[in-house]
C-alpha cells in the first residue's frame, strides 16, 4: 500500500512552522490533515495557520509542505494509526478512544486512497481553497530529485 512521508529539502518548514508545533522530520509518516483545516471560507484561525498548503505528522501537530509517495507495510500502517489516535484522544478532545481510532482510521485510509493516486517516489503539494462544497484539494506532482539523501 502507498502512503506519504514527509519531505525535508532545506530548514524552510522549520522556519516557517517554529511557532505552531514545529516541521514534520524528514521520513515521517504524514496523513492529509484535512482533520486540521479551518473554515477557509472565513478565514484562517492565526495568520501563520498554514492548513491550505501543509500535510501533518501521523500523532503530532508537526506540518510540512512536501511529501513523497512511499510504500508502506501493515505494521508502519497500524503504528501510524495508533499515533493518530492517540493524537485525537489525548491532545485534541476525542469523546473516547473508539471514536478517536475511528476518525484516525478513517485519516489514514483517505491518505493511503490518496496517495494510490499517483506514481510511486513522486513529490506532491496540497493546495487547498474553499468551494461550494467546503474545502476543495489541488495536488501537484514533482519528480524526485538527487538532493542530500533523496534518490534522483
Amino acid at each position: 500500500m502507498k502512503f506519504l512521508k514527509a519531505v525535508r529539502l532545506d530548514d524552510s518548514d522549520a522556519r516557517i512552522f517554529a511557532g505552531e508545533g514545529g516541521a514534520a522530520e524528514d521520513g515521517a509518516w504524514v496523513v492529509s490533515g484535512g482533520y486540521a483545516v479551518c473554515d477557509l471560507a472565513q478565514g484562517h484561525r492565526t495568520t501563520c495557520c498554514h492548513c491550505d498548503s501543509t500535510f501533518i505528522a501521523a500523532g503530532a501537530r508537526q506540518r510540512c509542505t512536501l511529501a513523497e509517495v512511499a510504500e508502506i507495510d501493515d505494521a508502519a500502517y497500524e503504528q501510524v494509526i495508533q499515533a493518530l489516535s492517540r493524537h485525537f484522544f489525548e491532545e485534541l478532545g476525542a469523546p473516547t478512544i473508539e471514536a478517536a481510532r475511528a476518525a484516525a482510521e478513517d485519516e489514514c485510509a483517505y491518505t493511503a486512497d490518496l496517495a494510490e493516486g499517483f506514481p510511486a517516489d513522486a513529490w506532491i503539494t496540497v493546495r487547498r481553497e474553499p468551494t461550494a462544497d467546503g474545502v476543495g484539494e489541488r495536488y501537484s506532482v514533482f519528480k524526485r530529485l538527487m538532493i542530500g539523501s533523496h534518490k534522483l
